[in-house]
């Protein structure tokens, strides 16, 4: 409707009439006239719209009267209503406790009686529901609900409990638009002259903004490739790729003419009293039962929900760039260290890694976090209360929001240390168990603990026992949750002085289920890595008599009866036994654990060693007794 209306105004002759226009030239005169007397001439019909030299590429002529920097000409030509503002002239930005102040004090102003009697257009906004309640008053009783028809004041109650229907809509739209007309003349055969002539002539075209090739591209991409390489369709695809080249200028020089003429004082110099008006807009809405809930919700959210505060943001890149990596228990140094470890050094490991990352996190993470509060202040002091009479209850707010964040990020910590930990015993997930015989290089990878075997008589013991190792193996989990525990909130930092009921960052539990779920993992690990340290013993049972004294029963009870020197073989069986004891593993490595035989296998040789050496020397004391015998009978003479 538009585009027809300005194709039809370019074919008229552009001509004002009942203008001010120059004298004509005296008829005497027979050389043409001076451009200047014709631009003068020109610019009497049609006062220009534009400069035509400016510091800036469109500049609207009414900017000439005015001493404007470039910036203050632009701000004023943005907003109507601050044409007269100066950059220099601006207040300070009001503190946002102020601002926020002053904002609950115009809304209060906006829902009171004397605003919404006095308000111009309360009538025909056209929206489905209100906060406050409306009338509209109705032409046409008929085509609305008798229950919100009062017939006594011809008026319509509506509120935000019961949304419009289509018509109901439908007519405030109409009411709008009447009221819009009644304030607005229709614009007369010389606006409409003049209007189109600005439209066509008032803007150069190098003023424009180039239209983008996307949009170009967007609407080929429309048309079917057979039809653009068609040669036969080559002009007109020439011919409507003008078209949307001047269909795209004619509307932009349309909508500056329109923006401009906006200025009263434009329209006066310009000699346009109103311009055609536009086709109205009409949407109908369904009904949104949830409305007003979401108004309230949302409401809510802008007063006490504070995940986007940007502090939160700075807080979570303070955390991912310097201490997500952080861990209680560092399982790649340790794994890269010096194992097997004896359980006493691999609980002291353990707490020291742990404690080392507490002091971090309480002598460095806090602290910085801190220190990010106080630095951007403005970004979250304006929470806090202002006198001793407000309330502090946003503040509290905002600082459990803080707390919950830096909760969130201390539990990652937690979780990934223990899964770490986990990780770590998940190595030997496989168990121990070995076939007969023993291969020390089936199992190659690091152990983690060193376990020893004693003796105690008459069986071979595990130190520690078994029970002490799941306990100190459990216990690190443990001085994980541990360490994390103490650590105080950010605002204990700012604010020394508060005194709080919970002053500490929540942590993982001990009672929660993803514990438990590590721990158990855990334990079955361990069970599994049990089955080859026993079977190990199996090796020793051939010395079971050194271990039951077995042995030394049957030596003493060989020493009891008489025996030549031929009998006493049994001396380099003993000397072979210690041999084979002496040549057995000193260290056992069995995934999880190596076992340390050394002092065993010492007490096996010494046992043997002792009963070799009894028997040495019941025999030596035998021969010296026979000796004895010997050089007393030859002493005294007898045979």
């Amino acid at each position: 409707l538009i585009k027809s209306f300005i194709k039809q105004c370019s074919s008229k002759s552009f001509h004002s009439k009942g203008i001010p226009e120059l004298p004509p030239l005296p008829a005497a005169t027979t050389t043409e006239p001076s451009e200047l007397y014709q631009l003068v001439l020109k610019n009497s019909y049609y006062p220009p719209l534009m400069q035509r030299v400016s510091w800036t590429l469109a500049v609207p002529f009414k900017e000439q009267r005015y001493y404007r920097s470039p910036s203050d000409s632009i701000a004023n030509n943005y907003t109507l209503t601050a044409r007269d503002l100066k950059l220099k002239d601006l207040h300070k930005m009001v503190p946002p406790a102020m601002a926020r102040a002053t904002l609950g004090s115009a809304k209060q102003r906006a829902v009171s009686p004397q605003c919404i009697s006095g308000c111009k257009y309360t009538k025909l906004v056209p929206f489905c529901f209100r906060t406050t309640p409306t009338q509209l008053y109705s032409i046409d009783s008929n085509s609305l609900y008798s229950d919100r028809h009062s017939p006594e004041l011809g008026i319509i109650y509506y509120s935000d409990t019961q949304p419009l229907t289509p018509e109901e809509q439908f007519f405030v739209m109409l009411q709008h638009e009447e009221e819009i007309h009644k304030q607005e003349e229709s614009p007369s055969e010389s606006d409409i002259e003049r209007y189109c002539y600005y439209i066509h002539n008032g803007i150069r075209k190098d003023m424009l903004a180039p239209q983008d090739k996307e949009v170009k591209d967007m609407i080929l991409k429309q048309i079917p490739n057979h039809f653009l390489t068609n040669p036969n369709l080559e002009t007109l695809l020439h011919s409507l790729t003008e078209e949307i080249q001047d269909d795209y200028h004619i509307s932009l020089m349309k909508n500056i003419v329109d923006y401009i003429l906006m200025d009263p004082a434009e329209r006066e110099r310009l000699f346009i009293g109103n311009i055609p008006h536009s086709f109205p807009q009409r949407v109908i809405r369904a009904p949104v039962p949830w409305h007003s809930v979401y108004q309230e919700i949302k409401s809510w959210n802008e007063n006490h929900l504070f995940t986007v505060n940007p502090m939160m943001l700075m807080l979570q890149h303070l955390w991912f760039t310097e201490f997500s990596d952080l861990r209680f228990v560092r399982t790649k140094e340790m794994l890269s260290g010096d194992l097997p470890l004896l359980p006493s050094e691999f609980e002291d490991l353990v707490r020291r890694h742990c404690m080392e990352a507490h002091d971090i996190l309480q002598n460095k993470w806090i602290p910085t976090c801190a220190s990010l509060f106080i630095d951007q202040k403005e970004r979250w002091l304006h929470l806090a209360p202002q006198t001793d009479y407000d309330s502090p209850k946003q503040i509290e707010e905002y600082f459990a929001s803080v707390a919950n964040l830096m909760s969130l990020q201390l539990r990652e910590m937690v979780i990934n240390s223990l899964e770490d930990l986990l990780a770590f015993f998940m190595i030997h997930k496989d168990g121990n168990d070995f076939g007969e015989p023993y291969q020390e290089m089936q199992f190659f990878v690091p152990q983690i603990l060193i376990i020893k075997l004693n003796v105690e008589e008459p069986k071979i013991v595990f130190q520690p026992l078994w029970k002490d190792c799941w306990n100190l193996i459990y216990h690190c989990f443990m001085e994980i949750l541990q360490s994390s525990e103490g650590l105080p909130k950010v605002e204990m930092q700012l604010f020394p002085e508060l005194k709080k009921d919970d002053p500490t960052l929540r942590t993982v539990k001990v009672d929660e289920s993803l514990v438990s779920e590590y721990v158990n993992k855990t334990a079955r690990i361990f069970d599994s890595n049990m089955v080859g340290p026993q079977k190990y013993l199996n090796v020793y049972k051939k010395y079971s008599d050194l271990l039951n004294n077995g042995a030394e029963q049957d030596i003493t009870d060989f020493l009891k009866e008489s025996h030549s020197l031929d009998d006493f073989t049994k001396i380099d069986s003993l000397t072979k036994l210690k041999k084979e004891i002496a040549s057995m593993h000193v260290t056992v490595p069995l995934a999880m654990f190596c076992l340390d035989a050394l002092k065993l296998n010492e007490e096996l040789c010494n046992r043997a060693q002792t009963l070799k050496n009894k028997l040495i020397e019941f025999e030596v004391d035998e021969n010296r007794e026979l000796n004895k015998r010997y050089t007393y009978v030859r002493m005294h003479g007898y045979h």
